[in-house]
């Protein structure tokens, strides 16, 4: 922490050196002379040093680029439906699902498997990514109005989360904006239970809860949890009709200043327009594409998030610090080539508070890899795949969670952009 930041306490600080002087005296005079000359120089050095940092921020201005994803998890019984931070990532999360045991019997009884609800599995993620590849067997219950059924139980994978994390991937590139990797390490836990057997049952039994014996996993395995992002599907009216733009192909969509309430950041939805062009003029969103007709226009509001954490998960986001060489990089498209580059990239990343790089190898071949890729959904076609060379990344965590490899994993995705001659990769130590 330096002395220049809006971490570093003065006061505090004087008064933590004044305390170390054993002479009364001595302490009120070092008081005086501190307290009043002293504050008003850091002051004025505070200031100076400020205005130097904001010179240099406008010599560059800040690249256009998505707005900042935040991701969290809330119980389902929990969550406040008038937070406005935070929503669900899946509105029907919310909502106690009723198991259908016609359907359930159907597809056993013809031998297949069906899926009942998601759980959440708060420990590793190559444990959780065992267990659903050795297709592990849990134990239960069905508890119906006639009793107890025993059944079995396995975990395999759960997607749709995930599946709506890639498909923010083309509603960015239509808003002509740059891919950020998303930090979203709750999303990598979650496994769909499907019941594999059920020993005996009625087509017209109701179901009334399912029980199951996750045996030494019972801690860590957390049913009806909810995943939450800072994004809330939002529709607006274009309300005048369009004008005709000069080419006389596409036309004019304007958005009100007043139908985009303030402190929040929009991108449009997908939609089936042919989007040419989108920008702000005087706080009012201006779409040009082929649409005659004015109609509604799907949207994704994208709210502010100052929580670092709620309903007890921390808070997780790709947000980070803007700076000089930051900026510098995103603009002109600046390669990095030291490892203080690669340190300083990422610690840009509020995220990077919880590490330290230990160190950084180019090797022919990467021994005990623990991160993954977090853009799995990319389709990066003009790369050959053929990369020789993994450039290793060692990091040491300030503290030991579960979620660790998974944050990790997100910086080492967001770090191959700038190589892509090489395969990224890290380990913990």
């Amino acid at each position: 922490m330096g002395i220049f930041t809006d971490e570093f306490d003065l006061a505090g600080y004087v008064e933590q050196q004044a305390m170390k002087i054993d002479g009364l005296q001595n302490r009120e005079l070092f008081r005086d002379i501190i307290g009043d000359m002293f504050t008003q120089l850091y002051q004025h050095m505070y200031e100076e040093y400020h205005g130097l940092e904001q010179r240099m921020l406008a010599e560059l201005p800040k690249p256009a680029e998505m707005p900042d994803l935040m991701t969290g998890l809330c119980p389902r019984t929990k969550y406040d439906l008038t937070d406005k931070e935070l929503y669900p990532m899946d509105s029907d999360d919310l909502r106690k699902k009723e198991i259908p045991a016609a359907d359930i019997l159907w597809h056993l009884q013809k031998g297949e498997s069906y899926a009942l609800f998601p759980v959440f599995f708060a420990g590793e993620t190559e444990t959780l990514q065992r267990l659903v590849r050795e297709r592990h067997t849990f134990s239960g219950t069905v508890k119906t109005a006639f009793g107890e059924v025993a059944a079995t139980f396995e975990l395999r994978p759960c997607r749709r989360y995930l599946e709506q994390i890639a498909a923010l991937y083309p509603v960015v590139q239509q808003n002509a904006l740059p891919w950020r990797s998303v930090l979203s390490p709750y999303l990598y836990k979650f496994a769909e239970v499907w019941i594999t057997s059920l020993e005996g049952g009625q087509e017209d039994m109701s179901v009334q809860r399912v029980i199951i014996d996750y045996a030494e996993f019972r801690d860590v395995i957390h049913e009806d949890m909810v995943p939450l992002w800072n994004i809330q599907p939002w529709e607006v009216n274009a309300s005048c009709y369009p004008e005709p733009c000069m080419d006389k192909t596409a036309y004019e969509h304007r958005l009100y200043a007043n139908q985009l309430p303030a402190g929040s950041q929009y991108l449009v939805a997908r939609s089936d327009a042919a989007i040419r062009n989108l920008r702000w003029q005087d706080g009012e969103f201006i779409i040009s594409c082929d649409q005659r007709v004015s109609g509604a226009w799907p949207m994704l509001r994208i709210y502010p998030v100052a929580s670092r954490e709620k309903y007890g998960y921390r808070v997780y986001g790709n947000n980070h610090n803007q700076s000089f060489a930051r900026n510098l990089i995103e603009s002109y498209g600046q390669r990095i080539k030291t490892r203080g580059e690669i340190e300083r990239f990422l610690r840009s990343f509020a995220c990077m508070e919880d590490f330290e790089l230990q160190d950084v190898q180019l090797r022919k071949k990467a021994d005990k890899i623990a991160t993954y890729s977090t853009e799995a959904f990319i389709d990066y076609e003009f790369r050959t795949g053929s990369r020789e060379y993994t450039l290793e990344l060692v990091f040491q965590a300030k503290q030991q969670d579960y979620r660790n490899v998974d944050v990790l994993s997100f910086l080492v995705t967001s770090l191959q952009h700038y190589f892509p001659e090489y395969t990224c990769a890290g380990r913990l130590v």
